[in-house]
């Protein structure tokens, strides 16, 4: 099977890349309470897609995964990543991060940092992130997630340069 077309987003793909957002969040079973306040940082923006690299994956016309990838002068930052539940499993989430850690290391980077969901810290260990700490949470302050480091150099999860 062929690696999946990934394309840069645009503006027109805002609605979707929230609606998948926030149903891919979802998934993991999390309250309405919870969700409602997900909302605002899973909101994609015009400004958003302005500011930060990206990339979207479709099937049969429909977006099924994306990225968001900030580049800051000190370091690269993977902003979202969400995969739809119906597609996840596919290899979608790989070669989403495998573009965006590309990308990154292609612009001199040596590291992209990763904030994670903690239902998605298995799959970031297996393209072979690794937990450097903790940050809080933007939805709830009480809450920590776990934070990544994926090394982009000397990688063989991935072939970068």
């Amino acid at each position: 099977m062929s690696p999946p077309k990934i394309r840069p987003a645009c503006d027109a793909d805002c609605v979707a890349l929230t609606e998948l957002a926030l149903t891919s969040k979802a998934f993991w079973g999390y309250s309405d309470d919870f969700m409602r306040g997900c909302e605002a940082v899973l909101t994609v923006t015009p400004r958003m897609i302005a500011e930060w690299d990206s990339g979207v994956i479709e099937e049969n016309r429909e977006i099924v995964g994306f990225f968001l990838l900030s580049l800051e002068p000190e370091e690269a930052e993977l902003e979202l990543l969400y995969v739809s539940p119906l597609y996840m499993g596919k290899g979608y989430g790989r070669a989403l991060i495998q573009a965006a850690a590309e990308r990154a290391a292609l612009l001199g980077y040596n590291s992209l940092r990763i904030g994670a969901d903690p239902n998605a810290a298995g799959f970031y260990r297996r393209m072979g992130a690794k937990q450097t700490g903790w940050c809080r949470s933007e939805v709830e302050d009480t809450r920590e997630l776990p934070l990544f480091s994926l090394n982009l150099r000397n990688n063989s999860n991935f072939k970068l340069q």
